[in-house]
């Protein structure tokens, strides 16, 4: 289950890259550099995928990887989220879309938490 769930989630970093390098939406500011980061972490869930799918717990580390990776990205971009909506309150801005705000990296991660609780249940008691 953890290989498909990776699978899926590597899938969509791709698509997401794959987006901004079509010219969809800009979600991003940066350009090359935040598609590199998506391409990063896409690659870092699929080749977890390959090894969890094959039965393999050497996975597990991409797995982990891939999930600090989405965590510190989605959380930044929560965090420009949250100081675009402070400037709303504080009146510097005329006003505040909740949904054109929230970027794709940010849904990703709110897709990816459920790894949290299945990544403690399989290394629970694993020596590090």
């Amino acid at each position: 289950m953890l290989g498909i769930y990776a699978l899926v989630l590597g899938v969509g970093y791709g698509a997401q890259a794959l987006a901004e390098t079509i010219g969809g939406r800009e979600s991003f500011p940066g350009g090359i550099l935040s598609i590199a980061v998506l391409l990063v972490i896409s690659a870092t869930y699929l080749m977890g995928a390959k090894s969890l799918v094959a039965g393999r717990r050497e996975g597990l580390s991409f797995l982990m990887g891939g999930l600090f990776l989405s965590g510190a990205v989605g959380g930044l971009y929560l965090l420009m989220t949250g100081a675009d909506w402070l400037m709303y309150l504080l009146g510097e801005v005329e006003d505040f879309a909740l949904l054109s705000e929230i970027s794709p990296a940010t849904v990703l991660l709110i897709v990816a938490l459920p790894l949290v609780p299945m990544m403690r249940k399989m290394t629970r008691g694993m020596a590090w």
